[in-house]
């Protein structure tokens, strides 16, 4: 009579042959590929595996850039180290300590005049004056391909795009000696 136990401790052995065989054929397979290798002469770089790993640095990179950003404005501030806190998240040990001992949290505020004097954004006005001229620059462009007609081909991409996204519509003559009328 075969059991339930019987069943698990069989399908353990097959699975441990499986890992087995997957292992020595695993094995046979680089081996040969190492053979290839040398006799071909065959780098990483040949096999593609250059970009990959390159990719991987650069998001290594990004990650650690990304984790060296500032989490927001701090608040507080340890008076003894000089340690700030932004007042999100789990409080740090000094304020924890400090209000132990009877400290309001109040009490670690960072002033207006303690306080590092935060960066002023940057202006809109230039950004809003190169776009003035790139559609003053475009609206020209245009001008001049009306001028010329249908038939003649424009010179830049700017203008195909312009002129694709705004065809020019003329009214029919017919409509026109109506309207006068």
């Amino acid at each position: 009579m075969t059991t339930y136990r019987n069943v698990k401790a069989q399908i353990a052995k097959l699975e441990k042959q499986a890992s087995d065989l997957f292992k020595k054929e695993v094995n046979a397979v680089l081996e040969k590929v190492r053979g290839l290798i040398a006799e071909y002469g065959l780098t990483a770089a040949d096999l593609g595996f250059a970009a990959k790993v390159r990719k991987a640095v650069k998001a290594t990179r990004a990650k650690k850039a990304a984790g060296a950003k500032s989490v927001g404005v701090p608040m507080y501030s340890d008076p003894v180290s000089g340690k700030t806190w932004t007042g999100k998240g789990k409080p740090p040990n000094w304020i924890v300590d400090g209000l132990k001992a009877g400290k309001a949290k109040a009490d670690f505020l960072i002033t207006k005049t303690t306080a590092a004097p935060l960066a002023k954004p940057k202006s809109a006005k230039p950004v809003k004056a190169a776009k003035a001229a790139k559609v003053a620059k475009v609206a020209k462009v245009v001008k001049q391909v009306k001028k010329a007609g249908p038939a003649a081909k424009p010179a830049k991409k700017v203008v195909r795009k312009v002129a694709a996204k705004k065809p020019v519509a003329k009214a029919p003559a017919a409509k026109s000696a109506a309207a006068a009328a």
